[in-house]
């Protein structure tokens, strides 16, 4: 059985703050990829300067855990709302083997 956790989180940024958004993004990424039970966090961004795209993998549901509660996830959280436009809605995905 495939335990890995996979989610796909569009990030949106204040009007204007695009930039500070995306160096918190990437100070988030950096510290997330050094976790133990992480297997894959990548940063994207896309043609408008404001928007990002977080994929991420864990490897399983209790590392995923572990990664809500550790401090740079919840710093990022506490300044969220000062960077954010909106809530972020990340989605679970599931892989499709063939």
């Amino acid at each position: 059985m495939n335990d890995i956790i996979t989610l796909i989180c569009p990030v949106n940024a204040a009007p204007g703050r695009g930039n500070e958004l995306k160096t918190a993004l990437t100070a988030l990424a950096k510290a997330s990829t050094s976790e133990s039970g992480n297997i894959c966090y990548r940063l994207h961004s896309t043609d408008d300067p404001d928007e990002f795209v977080i994929y991420e993998q864990w490897r399983n549901s209790e590392a995923l855990d572990i990664h809500m509660q550790t401090p740079h996830l919840l710093e990022f959280l506490e300044d969220k709302n000062n960077l954010l436009a909106g809530q972020p809605a990340g989605k679970f995905v599931k892989e499709i083997t063939f």
